[in-house]
């Protein structure tokens, strides 16, 4: 058995979670929070706990070598403001608890980059995860974006978006078209609406 320290978060850095059918029961639902840092899963579709919940910030929460699955999750995180950051809808969040650590991967995802409260981004990719403490989104397989205020569209292997700068740093065949102007680079540096890029940083 491993044990497994729940963390406390301020509000705003919670994430919303909601999906269907659950395979894995209660236990699924403390994984989920551990694989993306602060996840909350939807009131309507929380099971009740087996036991009742720890109070204190220090409780410990143990759970074994297991692999998960969560059926179309779709996840989202809102800044202090509650203006959304990021929205994902995936297939599966397929997840693992081993060796004291909890990792998760969704797959088969689109996604949603926002600036100010609404959505300048949309993308398609094999695999993606997030991180609620960094406001990163992480996709790679084949991911294809699309600005929502401009005809740009971006192809790369593999790309990092951070919201707190407003950049996604793209890699691995990257390429990126404004209309009749294509640029094809190894990585590149481009904000969210993809309206500038830098090849450096």
């Amino acid at each position: 058995m491993l044990g497994v320290r729940k963390r406390q978060l301020p509000p705003y850095a919670l994430l919303k979670l909601r999906f269907s059918t659950p395979k894995g029961g209660s236990a699924l639902l403390w994984v989920v929070f551990l694989l993306l840092t602060s996840c909350q899963p939807a009131r309507e579709s929380a099971p009740p706990p087996p036991e009742p919940a720890p109070t204190q910030d220090d409780a410990t929460v143990t759970l074994p070598d297991a692999t998960y699955e969560i059926v179309k999750p779709t996840l989202e995180q809102q800044d202090e403001q509650g203006r959304t950051l990021w929205k994902l809808q995936a297939q599966a969040l397929r997840a693992e608890t081993r060796d004291s650590q909890a990792q998760g991967t969704l797959t088969q995802v689109r996604g949603w980059l926002y600036r100010n409260g609404k959505p300048v981004l949309e993308f398609t990719a094999p695999y993606a995860r997030a991180n609620a403490e960094t406001r990163e989104v992480e996709a790679w397989g084949g991911v294809v974006a699309t600005s929502k205020t401009n005809d740009a569209r971006l192809t790369a292997g593999r790309i990092v978006w951070q919201a707190r700068r407003d950049r996604i740093r793209a890699s691995e065949g990257v390429l990126l078209r404004w209309g009749d102007f294509e640029l094809r680079e190894r990585a590149l540096s481009v904000d969210t609406a993809l309206e500038k890029a830098w090849s450096g940083d």
